[in-house]
Protein backbone atom coordinates (compact mmCIF):
# COMPACT_ATOMS: atom_id res chain seq x y z
CA UNK A 1 0.00 0.00 0.00
CA UNK A 2 2.69 2.50 0.89
CA UNK A 3 5.01 1.31 -1.87
CA UNK A 4 2.50 2.57 -4.45
CA UNK A 5 2.50 5.96 -2.72
CA UNK A 6 6.30 6.03 -3.02
CA UNK A 7 6.02 5.79 -6.81
CA UNK A 8 3.71 8.77 -7.33
CA UNK A 9 4.72 11.69 -9.47
CA UNK A 10 5.22 15.07 -7.87
CA UNK A 11 1.87 16.33 -9.17
CA UNK A 12 0.10 13.23 -7.88
CA UNK A 13 1.73 13.67 -4.49
CA UNK A 14 0.61 17.31 -4.34
CA UNK A 15 -2.93 16.36 -5.36
CA UNK A 16 -3.16 13.64 -2.72
CA UNK A 17 -1.79 16.00 -0.06
CA UNK A 18 -4.43 18.57 -0.99
CA UNK A 19 -7.22 16.00 -0.85
CA UNK A 20 -6.01 14.59 2.46
CA UNK A 21 -5.72 18.03 4.02
CA UNK A 22 -9.31 18.76 3.03
CA UNK A 23 -10.69 15.36 4.05
CA UNK A 24 -8.84 14.13 7.16
CA UNK A 25 -11.21 11.18 7.51
CA UNK A 26 -9.61 9.72 4.35
CA UNK A 27 -6.21 9.82 6.05
CA UNK A 28 -7.67 8.06 9.06
CA UNK A 29 -9.28 5.41 6.84
CA UNK A 30 -5.98 4.80 5.04
CA UNK A 31 -4.19 4.46 8.38
CA UNK A 32 -6.81 2.04 9.71
CA UNK A 33 -6.54 -0.17 6.63
CA UNK A 34 -2.74 -0.06 6.83
CA UNK A 35 -2.95 -1.08 10.50
CA UNK A 36 -5.18 -4.01 9.52
CA UNK A 37 -2.63 -5.16 6.95
CA UNK A 38 0.17 -4.97 9.51
CA UNK A 39 -1.93 -6.79 12.10
CA UNK A 40 -2.64 -9.63 9.66
CA UNK A 41 1.00 -9.88 8.54
CA UNK A 42 2.22 -9.97 12.15
CA UNK A 43 -0.63 -12.31 13.16
CA UNK A 44 -1.35 -10.04 16.12
CA UNK A 45 -4.79 -11.34 17.12
CA UNK A 46 -4.69 -9.33 20.36
CA UNK A 47 -4.82 -6.12 18.30
CA UNK A 48 -8.12 -7.03 16.62
CA UNK A 49 -10.42 -5.66 19.34
CA UNK A 50 -8.85 -2.20 19.46
CA UNK A 51 -8.67 -2.17 15.67
CA UNK A 52 -12.38 -2.95 15.41
CA UNK A 53 -13.19 -0.12 17.82
CA UNK A 54 -11.14 2.32 15.76
CA UNK A 55 -12.71 1.12 12.50
CA UNK A 56 -16.20 1.39 13.99
CA UNK A 57 -16.03 5.18 14.07
CA UNK A 58 -14.44 5.72 10.66
CA UNK A 59 -15.13 5.59 6.94
CA UNK A 60 -14.23 1.89 6.96
CA UNK A 61 -17.02 0.98 9.38
CA UNK A 62 -18.59 -1.43 6.86
CA UNK A 63 -15.26 -3.23 6.43
CA UNK A 64 -14.94 -3.41 10.22
CA UNK A 65 -18.43 -4.89 10.49
CA UNK A 66 -17.46 -7.53 7.94
CA UNK A 67 -14.32 -8.37 9.89
CA UNK A 68 -16.34 -8.58 13.10
CA UNK A 69 -18.93 -10.80 11.38
CA UNK A 70 -16.21 -13.09 10.02
CA UNK A 71 -14.12 -13.00 13.19
CA UNK A 72 -13.54 -16.76 13.11
CA UNK A 73 -12.16 -16.60 9.56
CA UNK A 74 -9.94 -13.64 10.40
CA UNK A 75 -8.65 -15.40 13.52
CA UNK A 76 -7.96 -18.55 11.50
CA UNK A 77 -6.06 -16.58 8.86
CA UNK A 78 -3.98 -14.89 11.53
CA UNK A 79 -3.09 -18.14 13.27
CA UNK A 80 -2.37 -20.29 10.19
CA UNK A 81 1.27 -20.83 9.19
Amino acid sequence: MTSARDKLSRSETVLIAAIESGVPSLVEAREIIAAFQVMIRKKALADLGPWLERANSSLVVAFGRGVRKDHAAVAAAKTSP
